[in-house]
């Protein structure tokens, strides 16, 4: 019988969030001498003292099953933005409240979505900031030239709230230096609404899908990452963009505002174009004030350490493989 069974509700090889998240745990465990599996998608029904699903409302099922075939079996349930927005979130007999009621540990990805967890499962809950490693010579060091590159990072979706960045680019005047520079995959009727802009908006460009590498490399030679999301769980690219000192400008979310302190000046009221545009034209025209973001992004990426990640999640499974 093996330690731990680490699942994600998505197939490992798509590079999605909850799969990222499902092999990083496995080798911060397995660095630590337990033995770990890992598996995407259905439950094989594998045996284990102690499953770790991410996602409560994805995986409720995977939940249930293994509490069905392991009964008292320690389960610790990685809570996502989309449990904690989720409608299940509000009605007690759900499949997600139900799966995390049956856990006997929670663990958030930042500390604002904690406060937003019902009061019967606070006492179970711990926060565990997701790690980023990045290679050494990944770290902020923006282009000299004529523009003042903004990216996002990320693939596209409803939630990210694209069409504010391109209403965004519109209303910056006609002298500024700004231009918006998206990557990140998208359907097809949105990648379609995105080349329309790209040719109709001269300060946005939807550069498309490209390696995480690439990625890696466009955002280090920005002058900012750029988030426009309504919805956001914890962005990864926040989570780069702060550990290689790149300052952000994005909306004030619970998950923006969870990764980056709620005391963060680069948030911007969700949805407003014209807050935002106010934003980015500070980072230009106040250096004083760009300079603070720069600091305190820097100051923020220690939350960020694999090393720090890695001893939160080893206290939690001694304690858990103790019960």
């Amino acid at each position: 019988m093996i330690d731990a069974l680490i699942h994600s509700p998505f197939a490992l090889a798509t590079g999605q969030g909850n799969s990222v998240t499902a092999q990083r745990t496995r080798l911060i465990l397995l660095n630590a001498g337990f033995e770990v599996s890992v598996e995407g998608e259905s439950y094989a029904g594998d045996d284990a003292r102690c499953l770790i699903a991410l996602n409560a409302w994805r995986s409720s099922g995977v939940i249930g099953e293994f509490d069905r075939l392991h009964p008292g079996r320690r389960i610790v349930v990685v809570v996502t933005g989309s449990d904690i927005h989720h409608p299940e979130m509000q009605d007690e007999a759900s499949a997600t409240r139900r799966a995390m009621a049956r856990a006997d540990a929670l663990v958030m990805l930042h500390d604002a979505d904690f406060h937003a967890l019902p009061e019967d499962l606070k006492q179970k809950a711990v926060c565990i900031f997701p790690s980023v490693s990045l290679p050494k010579e990944v770290r902020h060091q923006p282009e000299t030239g004529e523009h003042f590159v903004a990216v996002m990072a990320g693939n596209l979706r409803a939630a990210k709230n694209p069409q504010l960045a391109i209403e965004v680019a519109a209303l910056l005047p006609d002298d500024s230096p700004i231009i918006i520079h998206s990557y990140g995959d998208a359907s097809q009727e949105l990648a379609a609404s995105m080349m329309d802009a790209s040719a109709e908006v001269p300060r946005f460009e939807w550069c498309g899908k490209v390696d995480h590498d690439l990625l890696l490399k466009k955002m280090a030679g920005a002058h900012l990452l750029f988030n426009t999301s309504t919805l956001e769980g914890g962005a990864n690219a926040i989570c780069e963009a702060v550990t290689m000192g790149l300052p952000v400008v994005a909306s004030d979310i619970r998950g923006n505002a969870g990764m980056l302190g709620s005391d963060y000046p680069g948030l911007f009221p969700s949805g407003n174009a014209k807050a935002a545009v106010a934003l980015l034209q500070r980072c230009v025209q106040d250096t004083s004030f760009y300079e603070d973001l720069r600091r305190r992004v820097g100051e923020r990426a220690a939350v960020f350490d694999f090393a720090t990640e890695s001893a939160a999640w080893i206290s939690l499974m001694q304690a858990q493989l103790a019960q």
